[in-house]
């Protein structure tokens, strides 16, 4: 250790009494003298702002490892994103099982096998009769054609995306204008 004297200097190497690796204050006679700063407006830690090699080879470092991790994170995000959709599918795969199983059970009643196969099926018991009634079109009147018709669904030549092609292709056939 070095021992320091009144005058604050140490014993031994000239300038080695600079308090705390400041660097020397210029004289201000040596400034120049084309309108810079004077050296005592100059902060001492301008020097310490610039970045050193090595902290841009860390900040680097970190960056790349960054860029990396986001590929990764963006996948498991999506995959995620799968798992909640197929849960849902799961649940509703399991209301649909709950359901038909409610219908099996009915099915095996014997009541509601005769009243499903009276209803759909004109079924009916030994000694009854059924009467089946057929209406025909011109007894009906035009009335009942259009309320029928509105009910019933339109029977397609194609199917519907063929038709929407079709339809575009004319839209865009008749607004070309002949360029003659």
């Amino acid at each position: 250790m070095s021992r320091r004297s009144a005058t604050g200097r140490s014993r031994g190497r000239p300038g080695a009494g600079q308090a705390g690796g400041r660097r020397p204050q210029r004289d201000p006679r040596h400034t120049r003298s084309g309108g810079g700063v004077s050296p005592e407006l100059i902060d001492d830690t301008a020097a310490g702002r610039r970045m050193s090699f090595r902290t841009a080879v860390i900040v680097g470092a970190l960056l790349v490892v960054g860029f990396g991790l986001i590929q990764p994170l963006s996948s498991g995000l999506s995959q995620m994103q799968q798992i909640a959709a197929l849960e849902a599918d799961v649940d509703a795969t399991k209301g649909e099982v709950d359901q038909l199983r409610e219908e099996r059970n009915r099915l095996d009643d014997p009541v509601h096998l005769e009243r499903l196969a009276r209803e759909n099926l004109q079924y009916v018991h030994d000694g009854e009769e059924a009467f089946i009634v057929v209406d025909s079109p011109s007894a009906r009147g035009d009335d009942a054609d259009e309320s029928t018709a509105g009910a019933s669904k339109a029977v397609r030549a194609q199917p519907w995306y063929i038709e929407l092609a079709d339809s575009l292709r004319a839209v865009g056939f008749a607004s070309e204008e002949d360029p003659t």
